[in-house]
């Protein structure tokens, strides 16, 4: 089977977008779709994320099948699987450690970095529900993908909804979706500890958006692409029907948010739904338009994010870190660049984009240079 460009594109269309919502020139000065929801809600960024881990499903549905007819051993899919799962974590955590506030004179990289390492994160999550994905494939048949999506779904919402939590001080808590105050956000307090979640000082509980319980509705996304993949591209089904349950998806997941908000930090019900339905059609769409006007040119640059995607999320986050971390005459890097860009003659939200386009470029360029090469780097 050929590799499909529209696959590629929609991973690099994802990179792309990440780089370009998490480098601004400043936080202060943002357009609201280039933001996160404040809490319950969904902005175009809040597709990002979710739409990698779509595409991995998809991925996993077109190369799963290949990967174990070549080597003709479940085990050693598991082996090759697992290595690229700890090769997704270990990245995320490589990216965290990368950081030293040279700005500090009493700084201790030992004590306020390696000691309050980041367990969960980007990488850390693809690399996890990458895994549990391939597991649930290689353990059931592809008939129950629908069904186990669905009963992880409504599991994650029945815990969530019905396990009654306590904090520190006695106070017992049931069906809470709010910031610090989840069953998400207690387990992650406890199992992971404040010290090692991204919401630390958040309260009753702790956090991550990445965190322990939440990691289950991602791996129904994921699903998602992998049930979506097999039935376009491998059995090339019917696309109406498709379109008719992604739709469907997207009324359903907004009518529940009355009783269960949209919410990505906790990967809400609510929010797999509405954003795989989303998903599903720019999906369809673009596999319409590669089989109408064909693959997208070599050199696209859609193509060269796409497929380096990982080396591009690690360049922009190891320079988006040296910008910060050098200092010159007591402002750093991005500092300087920030200054230069705002005494420029356009609003404070421009100025920012800017910016981050910018950057974008810088970081682009690299990769393009690693496309043309023929060099790509595969986790």
């Amino acid at each position: 089977m050929q590799r499909i460009s529209a696959l590629d594109a929609l991973r690099g269309l994802a990179i792309i977008a990440m780089v370009l919502v998490n480098n601004p020139g400043s936080w202060q000065a943002v357009y609201a779709p280039l933001k996160h929801a404040a809490w319950h809600g969904l902005t175009p960024t809040d597709v990002i994320f979710p739409g990698f881990i779509f595409v991995m499903g998809v991925t996993i549905a077109i190369h799963l099948p290949r990967e174990l007819e070549r080597v003709g051993n479940v085990m050693a899919v598991l082996r090759s699987t697992t290595r690229r799962a700890m090769t997704l974590i270990l990245l995320g955590w490589l990216l965290y450690l990368c950081w030293f506030n040279s700005a500090s004179p009493g700084y201790s990289w030992i004590e306020e970095r390696l000691l309050t390492l980041r367990f969960a994160g980007v990488l850390p999550r693809l690399g996890i529900v990458y895994w549990l994905t391939v597991v649930i494939i290689l353990t059931l048949s592809w008939r129950w993908l629908g069904v186990l999506t669905a009963l992880l779904l409504a599991g994650y919402w029945g815990a969530m909804a019905l396990i009654p939590y306590s904090s520190a001080d006695g106070v017992i808590y049931q069906g809470q979706w709010e910031f610090g105050n989840s069953l998400a956000a207690y387990i992650d307090h406890h199992l992971l500890g404040k010290a090692h979640v991204y919401y630390g000082q958040a309260t009753p509980f702790a956090f991550d958006p990445e965190g322990v319980l939440s990691t289950l509705p991602a791996v129904a996304t994921c699903l998602t692409g992998v049930w979506v993949g097999r039935y376009v591209l491998v059995q090339q089904r019917c696309p109406n029907k498709l379109m008719m349950l992604a739709l469907a998806g997207i009324c359903a997941g907004y009518g529940l948010s009355v009783v269960n908000p949209l919410n990505k930090a906790l990967w809400s019900p609510t929010f797999v739904m509405v954003t795989s339905g989303m998903l599903t059609i720019l999906f369809w769409l673009s596999v319409v338009y590669e089989r109408k006007a064909g693959p997208l040119p070599k050199g696209h640059p859609l193509l060269v994010a796409g497929t380096n995607s990982i080396a591009f999320f690690m360049l922009s986050g190891i320079l988006a870190r040296v910008l910060l971390m050098v200092n010159v005459d007591g402002v750093s890097l991005k500092g300087h660049a920030w200054q230069v860009v705002e005494g420029l003659p356009l609003p404070p939200e421009l100025a920012s984009l800017l910016l981050a386009g910018i950057f974008l470029m810088i970081c682009y360029y690299p990769i393009k240079f690693m496309y043309h090469n023929g060099f790509f780097w595969r986790i």
